[in-house]
């Protein structure tokens, strides 16, 4: 991985996603291929750190993760699970994460991805790109990659996990 950069704005944001080679990240609420074996990795990863996500996402693992702060975003705000911080919106859920820890992983879904995306506070991304093109109802955002450089590359059967560092 490369160096750790640092934020002016609060906690490092990074996403972590599984994209297949047509952009598919979700069916149905699941992946939409065999386990690719970098659950691993995304454990190591996470870690320790807050993660926020959609409440489908959430729903779709099922429970919050051990060792790992899980902010669940929601719109209804009489959703609760327990173990779990809820918020509203992605700034509420950001500001939870910076009450937290100084880096925040985004994992899913599609509307979060967008979001944060859009909005500029994300400062990197790790992304397994399974080598498969499955059908699906869920796909990553458009991204300009020219403005996310490649600055790290595993390479593993089916799958590369590639980190890409926002550009200046």
């Amino acid at each position: 991985m490369s160096e750790r950069r640092t934020s002016t704005r609060g906690p490092i944001v990074t996403i972590v996603v599984a994209i297949g080679d047509n952009g598919v990240i979700g069916r149905d609420g699941d992946l939409p291929w065999p386990p690719t074996g970098d659950l691993a990795h995304f454990k190591a990863l996470t870690m320790g750190h807050p993660m926020i996500m959609g409440r489908t996402t959430f729903e779709s693992i099922g429970r919050p993760l051990p060792g790992r702060t899980s902010i669940v975003l929601t719109r209804d705000g009489s959703w609760t699970s327990e173990g779990v911080e809820v918020a509203g919106d992605l700034p509420s859920a950001l500001a939870t994460a910076a009450s937290l820890d100084d880096e925040v992983f985004l994992i899913g879904g599609a509307q979060v991805y967008a979001e944060a995306l859009a909005t500029g506070v994300v400062d990197r991304m790790v992304v397994t790109r399974v080598h498969q093109s499955p059908d699906g109802d869920a796909w990553f955002p458009d991204v300009d990659w020219s403005h996310w450089p490649e600055t790290s590359r595993e390479p593993h059967d089916g799958f590369d996990i590639v980190t890409h560092d926002r550009d200046s």
